[in-house]
């Protein structure tokens, strides 16, 4: 037998229907609901089970993004969010001493249930969403790792509601009528 590791990180974007116009706030889409479930089926389920994080990115007006220019001396700068993820990954590395693995994303199912300590409200809301969305059990595991992420991101020793509720968040979103 033959091992091939691959460790990689993969970005895609897709739209959400043929003509690209599916839940936007200014254009209607021109699709039927059979065109639209035809087209994000293009995309198996278990395919879609392996990409952790999924995100809708609305598209932005040209007066938004100046007004958005003018705000974002509010917003969390790129400085700062990059000193938040090495803090994170830095916990991690710390974390994982010994275990052959230096990241979240590559816990085996024994190290998330040593790591990733679940309070008893943070296990009923994953166990709920994995009865309302019909998680399998390896979207499930994902979720606690993605929570686990967004704890260090916050400096958390242990996964919170809000974290939780955030992992949960980047769930794929299926078009139903």
């Amino acid at each position: 037998r033959v091992k091939y590791p691959a460790d990689f990180m993969l970005v895609a974007s897709a739209n959400p229907c043929p003509c690209g116009y599916l839940n936007h706030p200014k254009k209607n889409c021109v699709c039927s609901s059979r065109q639209i479930k035809k087209y994000q089926k293009r995309i198996s389920g278990p395919i879609l089970d392996r990409i952790d994080l999924h995100i809708v990115v609305q598209p932005v007006d040209v007066e938004e993004f100046s007004e958005n220019q003018k705000a974002s001396e509010f917003l969390e700068s790129s400085v700062k969010i990059k000193e938040r993820v090495l803090a994170a990954r830095q916990i991690q590395l710390e974390r994982f001493k010994g275990e052959g693995i230096y990241t979240n994303a590559q816990m085996k199912n024994s190290q998330i249930k040593k790591y990733c300590r679940l309070t008893k409200e943070v296990e009923q809301i994953l166990k709920q969403a994995g009865i309302r969305f019909q998680l399998s059990a390896r979207s499930y595991m994902k979720m606690i790792k993605v929570a686990r992420t967004i704890a260090d991101l916050d400096g958390a020793e242990d996964i919170g509601i809000s974290h939780m509720a955030e992992a949960l968040q980047y769930r794929p979103k299926i078009y139903e009528d």
